[in-house]
Parts: structure tokens; C-alpha cells; sequence
């Protein structure tokens, strides 16, 4: 389950790379980005941990 979370955000994060954006809407996209990276760091480390969500 926590791998294809970590699937899932990925592609998520990739969808918002590939939008086109401009200004304050590029910067704040650039913040999710970094956000949903920190997120897929946890997800690996819960998982070489072996905790599954």
C-alpha cells in the first residue's frame, strides 16, 4: 500500500511539473511540489521501516 502511495504522489507531482504556470501561481505551485517531496521522503522512510499505510 505505502508503495503505491508513493506512486501515486509521484505522478501527482509530475502532473504539476508538466501545468504551465506563471507568477504568484508558478511559486505557489513550486511550494506543493517541494511539499509533495517531502511527503514521498516519509512515505520511503515508513517503508524501509517497515510501516505500511
Amino acid at each position: 500500500m505505502t508503495a503505491e502511495l508513493i506512486r501515486q504522489v509521484k505522478e501527482i507531482q509530475q502532473k504539476l511539473v508538466n501545468y504551465d504556470m506563471r507568477g504568484e501561481d508558478w511559486e505557489e505551485k513550486q511550494e506543493v511540489i517541494r511539499k509533495l517531496e517531502d511527503v514521498t521522503s516519509y512515505l520511503k522512510d515508513a517503508l524501509a521501516k517497515g510501516i505500511e499505510f
